[in-house]
């Protein structure tokens, strides 16, 4: 049995080789306990089958996956990609030349952003020559990319409808507002135009900028409870940020939602876990994550051209929302 016959059964070439020819070669790499040589491979193919999952580096040393959003994309993205033979690298980094290592030291087949705002995105210098999919931005759409992101406007603007339909008028918006995000933008855009529709005045609908993580929404819920007027219907612009609103709200001395109701985003797991249990606006994290990686084989290995895709919402209705009480009423407080 020559070698050329064992390399074809082995990477699935056996249109000219004998059923009974490569049942025997299967047979002995069983025996055997082989496993191809991924190096060697790449090396013949000319491709590592590798692709980079970058987000921004962090200071702390911390994981970078502490967002349930990311975590729950980033499984998703790997599974569609080992299911095509690829593999995922996870890489943190902050300047073109990380990023440029993280490519060439392992010959990267291609990569994915994700977390980074559109200005960090900008400093990153992409230029196209390495397939690249964005995900949630909103960066130079006209570019050599491919971007994968949700119907941010319509998911404030969900968020808006819901709450007014509930009697609420003094409306707040949660979120990372000064890092100059296109994501964020949008969502804000859509807020307000949902709360104009339903006759909110523009004044009515304030903005606080709050990072997106559980310690800043505590910090800022525990804030507002000690406000006079405050607002009582809150949307913010992820469920890890309103779960914090929540906490800090309770710890301040309002119960939600019979004070205060809140509306968070992207119904993860923690949206269920918690007490009351969150509304928010849903996108398929599942999708997203799918999305970003066929669009990226399909950049890779030359079947699609740069586009977008973009991942529709939905509005999920729980326990953290109900009707306003009017002023005057009992019960506001713990």
């Amino acid at each position: 049995m020559s070698v050329m016959t064992v390399s074809n059964v082995v990477n699935g070439h056996t249109a000219h080789v004998s059923p009974r020819t490569a049942a025997r070669v299967r047979d002995a790499i069983a025996v055997a306990g082989y496993v191809p040589n991924a190096v060697a491979r790449s090396l013949v193919a000319g491709s590592a089958r590798l692709v980079g999952l970058v987000l921004p580096a962090r200071s702390d040393d911390i994981s970078l996956l502490v967002s349930p959003h990311d975590s729950a994309v980033a499984g998703s993205i790997e599974a569609a990609l080992r299911a095509r033979d690829y593999h995922l690298i996870l890489r943190g980094a902050t300047t073109s030349n990380e990023l440029r290592d993280s490519v060439q030291r392992w010959a990267l087949d291609g990569i994915i952003l994700m977390g980074f705002t559109d200005d960090e995105l900008r400093a990153l210098s992409l230029d196209g020559q390495v397939p690249t999919v964005v995900i949630d931005s909103g960066f130079d759409e006209g570019s050599p990319l491919w971007h994968v992101r949700s119907d941010d406007f319509n998911g404030g603007w969900l968020a808006a409808e819901h709450l007014t339909s509930l009697g609420h008028r003094q409306l707040m918006f949660c979120g990372p507002v000064s890092r100059g995000s296109q994501v964020v933008s949008d969502r804000l855009a859509g807020f307000r135009a949902g709360a104009t529709a339903r006759g909110i005045e523009d004044q009515a609908v304030s903005v606080v900028d709050a990072n997106t993580t559980y310690e800043a929404g505590c910090v800022l819920g525990t804030t507002l409870a000690q406000r006079a007027g405050r607002p009582t219907g809150l949307f913010a612009t992820a469920d890890i940020l309103a779960v914090g609103l929540m906490h800090g709200l309770t710890l301040g001395g309002l119960e939600v939602p019979t004070a205060v109701s809140v509306v968070g985003y992207d119904d993860t797991e923690l949206a269920r876990f918690v007490a009351p249990r969150l509304t928010t606006i849903a996108q398929d994290t599942t999708r997203k994550g799918r999305a970003a990686a066929d669009l990226l084989l399909g950049a890779v290995e030359g079947s699609s051209p740069p586009r977008s895709e973009e991942i529709g919402v939905t509005l999920v209705v729980r326990e953290s929302t109900t009707r306003c009480r009017p002023p005057g009423s009992p019960l506001q407080a713990v």
